[in-house]
């Protein structure tokens, strides 16, 4: 029995091939050039994976406007072969940007009246983006069902889990995995949003203590006068409505407890804290049996511990015993590079979840993304690749400018403007030299953004005609017959 690929070809007539009747053909793509690459055939199928139109195909050499990232075409190697290629995966992008991924068969159409000579290239071929997404998808659900299996600590997160490659995060990296084989306290400084509790817990989950508790309490979010009970527990009767209660160092006894934005934890507490560090040993609120302590203690705060001391929002001597490992995370702006390997990231972990499928960012993407400083750092990041997931429709498979939060845009877009009208002047040390070769280059940029139309002009820098009139004739700006700026 013949296959859908040989029954096609047996279709083809090197005089009379039906064009227009394959072309309309969508679940398969049939891809046809003549003996010098250009395009003859170009079906709706096609058009579907490639994002194309069959207009601007249709006529056109192949080298002229496909870019393969890994083989030259099969069209051009039947074409000097003369042998048939089957089954072939072959990644390629289209003109439209879309990197297509299809396993493609190629036949050799020979001349009737020359039998060695091959006169056209026939390609079928079908789109396996979407298989292998899903396998990739299967594979990672696969991978998290036995990561969540094997985590019942209170935990989610690996050091495989940390993406970056940068030389600043890879050293962080480094530390911690150092630090995490030993029992001392580690210290974890950056600014909030850099993924401080993601390395605490990845600390616990490569160390011995792996398989006991890990807890984690925010010092900022509880009442100043309930943080002591959380942590410590009660003893009936110590206070109006005290009951016995297990705090969180009794909870997480044998295992690690995260004390996050500890400097928002009040001095007194503090000096509590420091004599479990030291003896090993607290009591109860209210309580006066002493209750011995295993555990290992993590730490973080969202700014420089010695500003911290010096503002008295740290004890110095609690920052010595809580730092024998100390672990500062960089800022997203100063590991730029990282940003272009968190953003796939976030698109496989949160598009999958959302039926959404972005798998490339655009170019220009990446410019408005490598332009901002992420003052919101990694969780800053996460939100505008959410909010384009959200905004992208199901068949996009790129993240393109316009599905980026507006902001976003707005800054590299005000970043130009100051970066050319401020580049006319880099040199100049007088205020009044400066501000006047600046104003003198926008009112040219617009006089010919609007055709030398005074009155759009004079609106769109917001100010009246007789002003702008009078600022042409002040910086010496001459529009002559030619409707050109002189």
């Amino acid at each position: 029995m013949k296959d859908n690929n040989e029954s096609i070809l047996e279709a083809f007539d090197a005089n009379s091939f039906p064009i227009q009747d394959v072309e309309r053909i969508e679940d398969v793509c049939i891809h046809v050039v003549d003996s010098s690459g250009k395009i003859v055939c170009y079906s709706k199928g096609c058009e579907i994976i490639e994002n194309m139109k069959h207009e601007d195909v249709i006529g056109k050499n192949m080298s002229d406007i496909y870019d393969y990232l890994e083989n030259e075409s099969m069209e051009s190697l039947v074409l000097k072969t003369g042998k048939k290629v089957q089954d072939v995966h072959v990644k390629y992008t289209s003109p439209s940007g879309k990197v297509a991924d299809v396993i493609s068969s190629t036949y050799p159409v020979f001349s009737r009246t020359k039998p060695n000579r091959v006169e056209a290239a026939i390609c079928i071929y079908r789109d396996i983006s979407d298989y292998i997404h899903m396998a990739s998808t299967i594979k990672k659900l696969q991978n998290d069902l036995k990561s969540q299996q094997l985590k019942n600590n209170g935990t989610q997160f690996t050091f495989k889990d940390i993406i970056g490659t940068s030389a600043n995060m890879t050293e962080c990296i480094r530390h911690a995995e150092i630090a995490a084989q030993t029992t001392a306290p580690i210290l974890i400084a950056g600014p909030t949003g850099t993924g401080k509790e993601v390395f605490a817990q990845s600390i616990h989950n490569a160390s011995p203590q792996a398989n006991k508790p890990f807890i984690a309490i925010n010092c900022s979010a509880i009442p100043e006068n309930l943080l002591e009970s959380t942590l410590f527990g009660t003893v009936k009767g110590s206070f109006t409505g005290a009951v016995d209660s297990v705090g969180l160092l009794e909870t997480a006894e044998g295992g690690t407890i995260f004390l996050d934005e500890i400097n928002s934890m009040n001095l007194g507490l503090q000096s509590k804290l420091l004599r479990v560090l030291e003896t090993g040993k607290y009591r109860k609120v209210g309580g006066n049996k002493e209750i011995t302590s295993n555990i290992r203690l993590l730490s973080a705060l969202n700014q420089d511990p010695l500003k911290a001391i010096e503002e008295k929002r740290l004890r110095s001597d609690l920052y010595y015993r809580l730092a024998v490992f100390s672990i500062n995370l960089p800022p997203l702006k100063d590991r730029r590079q990282d940003i272009l390997d968190l953003v796939p990231f976030f698109l496989s972990t949160e598009g999958t979840a959302m039926g959404k499928q972005l798998f490339e960012v655009s170019k220009e993407s990446q410019e408005v993304l490598l332009s901002h400083d992420w003052p919101g750092n990694i969780r800053e990041l996460k939100h505008a690749v959410t909010h384009a997931i959200y905004l992208a429709q199901y068949q996009d498979t790129i993240l393109t400018p316009d599905l980026l939060p507006a902001y976003l845009r707005k800054n590299i877009s005000d970043k130009k403007i100051y970066e050319k009208y401020l580049s006319v002047s880099i040199d100049d040390k007088n205020l009044k030299a400066t501000l006047n070769k600046i104003e003198k280059q926008m009112i040219m940029d617009v006089l010919e953004t609007n055709k030398y139309n005074i009155s759009k002009s004079s609106r769109d820098l917001g100010i009246s005609r007789q002003n702008l009139q009078y600022k042409i004739h002040l910086h010496q700006i001459n529009v002559i017959e030619d409707n050109s700026i002189i």
